[in-house]
């Protein structure tokens, strides 16, 4: 089965033609209006991958069966695969938050990390079912708030998550006073947003690399994040001289 990844419709070309020829087949995540444009075509606000499983909320599924024919490829695929166990849930997104962050849960290993009195309901039955190990913090934003670099370890910008995740004996770097530096962008894609992003959305793990959407020294001046990816023996693909941009993430199928 080929390699998919779930990534913004806004990505750039030279992020895109990248990617592709990194060997993955990109399925681009459709627009939403329900929520405000900065994360209308956001990864972690609409899909979510636990272990084998991916939820994909349902206006977004039928509107990647409409609009993408790598969707309708890779279901093909993983109908006969069934690499990953794809199922549709009917959770409400809009803007006002909390109804927002359902899908936003981070996933590292066998660590759930959300606030879940706010978690998608199919998804938390999911996580009992794998007994996943629940980590709740008040951050509902929590995937947007993790850099997940690999089975046991994060980048993150808050200390307070950062002192959650230590405790529960995740690997974890804190970086403090950089999302401010991170963009959003409006629903063109061709304007930033007046907000700025969060770590999470920028930074995506690939197989033995770590892709950083635009270039990481921006947001890495003193090389915290470069020195502890290169500790993790992973490849670093970044984009010099571009703004780095928060896409919500990356989702590897």
């Amino acid at each position: 089965m080929e390699k998919y990844i779930f990534v913004d419709r806004r990505i750039r070309k030279i992020e895109e033609d990248t990617l592709k020829k990194m060997g993955y087949k990109i399925i681009k995540v459709s627009y939403m209006n329900s929520v405000y444009e900065e994360i209308s075509s956001h990864v972690d606000i609409f899909i979510l991958k636990l272990d084998d499983t991916l939820i994909i909320q349902r206006k977004m599924y039928e509107e990647l069966l409409k609009s993408s024919s790598e969707f309708n490829e890779f279901l093909s695929e993983n109908s006969i695969n069934k690499k990953v166990s794809v199922v549709v849930s009917d959770e409400v997104i809009t803007q006002k938050y909390p109804n927002d962050i359902k899908f936003n849960v981070c996933n590292i290993s066998n660590n759930v990390i959300h606030n879940f009195k706010y978690t998608d309901k199919l998804a938390l039955r999911i996580i009992e079912e794998k007994k996943l190990n629940k980590i709740n913090i008040n951050q509902g934003y929590s995937n947007c708030s993790i850099a997940v670099v690999d089975d046991n370890s994060c980048v993150v910008t808050d200390k307070s998550i950062y002192q959650k995740l230590k405790a529960n004996a995740i690997d974890v770097l804190l970086v403090e006073n950089v999302e401010r530096k991170i963009k959003l962008l409006d629903a063109s894609g061709k304007k930033y947003s007046n907000m700025h992003g969060f770590i999470g959305g920028t930074i995506g793990r690939l197989d033995n690399k770590v892709i950083i959407f635009g270039d990481l020294n921006y947001i890495d001046s003193n090389n915290l994040i470069r020195n502890f990816l290169k500790a993790k023996n992973l490849e670093i693909v970044e984009f010099k001289n571009l703004e780095v941009i928060d896409y919500g993430g990356i989702i590897l199928i």
